[in-house]
């Protein structure tokens, strides 16, 4: 008998149960009702006053380029977290940089006492910045592009005054003429030319120096045609004198009324010239007064030769009232640096051949550095990676340049002349560098003898005793040199990932002092032992020879400690140093030979004058008796 609970019929029970319990449970739920929102109620009132902006200025923007990605999916992708700097340090600083704001009653805001240039774990030339003095270019007309892509970024922020200030010496009339051509160029780009333009947020002010600083547009004027005619009318002034400091003052000052007028234009200072300048004691104050008035400094002139203040210029005769002629005339144009950092040795293969520091004159380069301008190093004969062997006219003879890219690295120390000097005191090795550098240069054994000819012991002892005296005197010299290097030794270590130059600097000292040490010591040491005597493996030889070898094996243990120590710094130096002067010098210094060895020859010293052939040279005994014996019978023919 079939029941209710048979079948399928219970589990249908449960189900309905259950649906109905839920349909009860959710009907027990109270939803509150939406509160409707009140209706928008509009105030109307007078506006306030307007309130009066200060007079301030928003910081200078460099904008690059836009990027379709940024951050770990742009182009720099794994470098997109490293502290990316032009400067290497072990700790990255990115400065605030504060210019002149305003002045108001006793507030004065104003710049920093000293430019902190960026610095990260890692270098790139891809950080742009302001402050650029490793700036390359064969010609001015490269410079002067530059240049208006930088006063154009200047006129998208503000109005601009541009100050031109032109050398006169006789060096530079051409480039003179040169440039003011290329600025009708210039001026057309920037819809700054011609009758018809009227771009009133451009103005210029142009001023040129010899001996004495003249205002050739003393006015600033947006008429370029006038601008250009007085570029080209500057005379030239014979006095071989150079005030370049005095001019970049003048024309700041007289610009300090446009920088400050309401209309707070923005400045910029180009000045073209040749040389470092006659007044370089005025270096810092012409670069505080800019940077307080926010005006920046662009230089278009010449790279510093490396390690020196002069250099041969090539000048070539261009005046018909003269005679033709060139000729190379030595011009102050360096150095790179505060102090000397290069320690000189007379008779390398690359001491006598200037080259490319990869910057400007140091009191003109810190200028720019400090205002957040650029210096532009000019040569017509720049070419990376090959000895230069002809010198274009009105160029200076350097044989070699650099990368800038990779000379950034190596930026000298562009601080007030205090900071700089109490850094170099608080490092041993920089303040031995220093010290070492600024004594004259090495004079090693130039050309010693080398050639003995032995015709007796007595004679022989006498020749190699005279050639002892020239290691003798030099020894001193160099020993005491070394003393002051080893001293920064303690302190080399201490020199961090941001201080390359100083790194390269000390270590080529130190290895090209002891090479010129260890050359000297293994020469006198060498002959000395000579004088003990020695006998010739032939006994028909009578002359010994001092050849250079890269073996330092026969002069003792102390001379090979010494000269393990040189290879090692100098081989650091071009490895962690590739592509700088440094290491061009180091490599070179590696080449020359270290020791000397003997080797032996016939010279024919003990032979009479009337055994010698005709010509006066010596021949050997066996060739002597070739000569003196009969001619040997033909034979007759008949005998065939």
């Amino acid at each position: 008998m079939a029941t209710p609970f048979a079948g399928d019929a219970p589990a249908l029970a449960v189900s309905l149960v259950v649906h109905v319990a839920l349909l009860l449970a959710l009907a027990a739920v109270v939803i509150p009702p939406v509160p409707h929102a009140p209706p928008p109620i509009t105030i109307l009132q007078d506006p306030p006053d307007p309130i009066e902006p200060e007079d301030t200025e928003p910081p200078e923007l460099v904008v690059g380029p836009p990027e379709d990605f940024v951050g770990a999916r742009g182009d720099a992708a794994e470098q997109a977290a490293a502290s990316l700097a032009p400067v290497l340090a072990e700790t990255s600083a990115v400065p605030v940089e504060v210019v002149e704001l305003f002045e108001h009653g006793d507030l004065h805001v104003a710049a920093p006492d000293d430019a902190v240039v960026p610095q990260g774990l890692d270098i790139t030339a891809d950080v742009a910045i302001r402050g650029d003095v490793a700036v390359g270019t064969s010609g001015a007309r490269g410079a002067v592009d530059r240049l208006t892509a930088e006063i154009r970024a200047s006129l998208d922020q503000k109005p601009t005054l541009v100050c031109w200030i032109f050398d006169q010496s006789i060096s530079l009339v051409g480039q003179r003429q040169e440039i003011a051509t290329r600025l009708g160029r210039v001026f057309d780009e920037l819809d700054a030319a011609g009758p018809e333009a009227d771009r009133g947020d451009l103005t210029h002010m142009v001023f040129a120096y010899g001996r004495q600083v003249t205002a050739a547009v003393p006015q600033p004027t947006s008429d370029c045609t006038r601008v250009v005619r007085a570029i080209e009318s500057i005379p030239v002034d014979e006095s071989g004198e150079e005030m370049t400091f005095t001019a970049l003052a003048t024309a700041a000052k007289a610009a300090k009324a446009v920088r400050s007028s309401p209309a707070r234009r923005h400045v910029m200072i180009v000045a073209f010239t040749d040389e470092a300048g006659n007044d370089e004691q005025y270096a810092d104050q012409v670069a505080a007064f800019c940077r307080a008035q926010a005006m920046r400094v662009f230089v278009v002139g010449v790279p510093a030769p490396f390690g020196r203040r002069q250099v041969p210029v090539r000048f070539v005769e261009f005046d018909p009232r003269y005679a033709s002629d060139e000729q190379f005339a030595v011009v102050d144009q360096g150095p790179e640096t505060l102090h000397p950092e290069v320690v000189w040795v007379r008779g390398g293969a690359l001491d006598a051949e200037p080259m490319d520091s990869g910057f400007g004159p140091y009191s003109l380069s810190k200028v720019c550095a400090e205002t957040g301008g650029i210096y532009f190093c000019v040569h017509a004969n720049r070419r990376l990676g090959e000895r230069v062997a002809e010198t274009a006219p009105m160029a200076s003879r350097l044989r070699y340049f650099f990368d800038g890219d990779v000379m950034r690295a190596y930026r000298p120390d562009y601080l007030p002349a205090a900071k700089v000097e109490q850094a170099i005191a608080a490092n041993r090795a920089k303040h031995a560098l220093v010290e070492a550098a600024r004594s004259a240069a090495i004079d090693p054994l130039m050309e010693p003898r080398t050639t003995f000819p032995r015709q007796d012991d007595g004679t022989l002892a006498g020749l190699l005793s005279q050639a002892q005296r020239g290691a003798a005197v030099r020894a001193p010299r160099l020993d005491a040199l070394l003393a002051i290097l080893q001293v920064g030794q303690a302190d080399r270590d201490k020199l961090g990932s941001g201080e390359k130059r100083w790194q390269a600097g000390y270590d080529l000292a130190i290895g090209r002092v002891l090479a010129a040490k260890i050359r000297t010591d293994a020469y006198n040491i060498i002959l000395a032992q000579a004088k003990a005597g020695m006998k010739f493996a032939d006994p028909r030889n009578d002359t010994w020879n001092l050849v250079s070898s890269h073996a330092v094996t026969n002069v003792g243990s102390q001379t090979e400690k010494l000269a393990a120590r040189a290879r090692m710094y100098l081989e650091r130096v071009v490895r962690e140093h590739p592509g700088t002067p440094w290491a061009l010098i180091a490599a070179d210094e590696l080449r020359t030979p270290l020791g000397y060895e003997w080797r032996e020859s016939f010279t024919g010293v003990n032979v009479r004058r009337d055994e010698r052939v005709g010509n006066g040279n010596p021949v050997r005994p066996d060739d002597r008796r070739r000569i003196v014996a009969p001619p040997k019978p033909k034979r007759p023919l008949r005998n065939l």
